[in-house]
């Protein structure tokens, strides 16, 4: 049963897999099934499309990751039109005031319920169920938004409709000006939602609140005071990263308690590798942006925190028993074995190891193998298929070498070896 909110990170692992079918059909999926109004299904269910719910997703960034490793033109066309009709639908209906910012009208449909972000804007946020009852301008959804709106411009150009083009750059402009503007808190130090009533920061402080690094537009001060919180074990910076809700939230708990009930799915402090991911992206983003104290520090997270990452994802440690469950204890990292569901992969891995360990990033110029400096000593990686090429990576403690399609390049670990297909 494909859902939305998983689907978007079965793009960015299954794009490692050797023709990309999967990864493409994880959104193709959605579109063939899209909705009239141009909304997609939460899920779809094989033997219905009644009562799907809704979901939001990361559609923008999952889309140019997978058209990096596989490029296929029918595909591609078809992702922008179905994506073109959702983002117009997303604008009219969740942004009709065109604030840049867009709303989140309950707590499941950002698929990460219980917790206070929504409880600061209804105190009834919890038992509501499904029905649509917040004016929450989510920070997580308004990245997401913003995201989708620069992938759509970059095809758009691609595919020569300036116009659209046009379109979609003033939209992921607005969205931009409102994530600088309006949502960052300096009091918490954190980006956070805004209260679609009053138009005020709630301040609550939630690991959505580190988003906005997925966008590239974080620097200087505010990206201390963001890596200052990774580092905090009083906030986000506890053993296992990271805490869906900040350590010194009233409402936090590691055993993922929620008003005297242990929940299925609480995201009062759980560790979930959904946002873990997300955030490990995002200080990897910003490391290869570049090589200020505030990017290098932002890369160094990036490697100690995938690596506890990693570690916690085995049960005691074991690298026999890998696993795979929803949420984890933030302090000890054990899993939620009492809810028996060890296969929920919604979060990305096989990726940021690839990319953050063995270093091989992909586009459509050709790979640069550049891993990150605080990384594993050695790593082999490979052979994966990239826009029809086999690729093989070796990183060593000096050096780091790259194979494509049978010829080797050789340079420096510090420096990134780049090469291009002409090659």
């Amino acid at each position: 049963m494909p859902i939305a909110y998983s689907a978007q990170c079965h793009m960015m692992e299954m794009r490692w897999r050797k023709g990309g079918r999967e990864a493409w059909g994880s959104l193709l999926n959605f579109i063939a099934n899209q909705r009239p109004d141009g909304s997609f299904h939460g899920r779809l269910y094989p033997e219905r499309l009644e009562g799907t719910d809704f979901y939001h997703a990361n559609w923008g960034d999952a889309l140019l990751a997978v058209d990096d490793m596989h490029p296929d033109a029918a595909a591609l066309a078809r992702c922008y039109e179905g994506l073109s009709r959702y983002a117009r639908w997303l604008t009219a209906e969740r942004d009709p005031e065109a604030s840049g910012m867009f709303t989140v009208t309950n707590h499941f449909e950002t698929g990460q319920e219980y917790m206070s972000r929504y409880m600061a804007v209804d105190e009834e946020a919890d038992v509501a169920g499904w029905r649509p009852r917040l004016r929450l301008k989510g920070i997580d959804v308004t990245v997401y938004a913003h995201q989708l709106f620069r992938a759509l411009a970059a095809v758009a150009r691609r595919l020569e409709r300036p116009g659209d083009e046009a379109e979609w750059r003033e939209l992921g402009d607005r969205c931009r000006k409102a994530i600088d503007e309006r949502m960052w808190s300096a009091e918490a130090g954190l980006f956070t939602d805004v209260d679609g009533r009053t138009g005020e920061r709630t301040g609550v402080k939630a690991a959505v609140g580190f988003y906005p690094l997925l966008t590239g537009g974080v620097d200087g001060a505010r990206l201390d005071a963001l890596l200052d919180h990774l580092e905090d074990p009083a906030t986000f910076g506890t053993r296992f990263p990271l805490p869906s809700s900040s350590v010194d939230d009233p409402r936090f708990s590691a055993e993922g308690i929620w008003r005297g009930k242990r929940r299925n799915c609480p995201w009062n402090g759980r560790v979930w590798p959904m946002t873990t991911s997300h955030v490990i992206e995002g200080l990897l983003r910003c490391w290869r942006r570049g090589n200020s104290r505030g990017n290098a520090r932002a890369g160094a997270l990036a490697a100690d925190m995938l690596n506890r990452f990693a570690r916690m994802m085995f049960t005691d440690g074991d690298p026999a028993r890998p696993n795979c469950f929803e949420h984890y204890n933030p302090h000890t990292g054990r899993a939620c074995h009492f809810r028996g569901i060890d296969d929920y992969q919604h979060s990305w891995i096989l990726d940021l190891l690839a990319r953050g360990f063995g270093g091989l990033h992909v586009d459509a110029a050709g790979i640069e193998v550049r891993p990150l400096p605080d990384g594993p000593v050695r790593v082999s990686l490979g052979p994966v298929t990239a826009r029809g090429c086999t690729v093989s990576v070796d990183v060593e403690p000096e050096r780091v070498s790259a194979t494509v399609d049978g010829e080797r390049f050789d340079g420096p670990r510090g420096e990134g070896l780049r090469v291009p297909w002409a090659s």
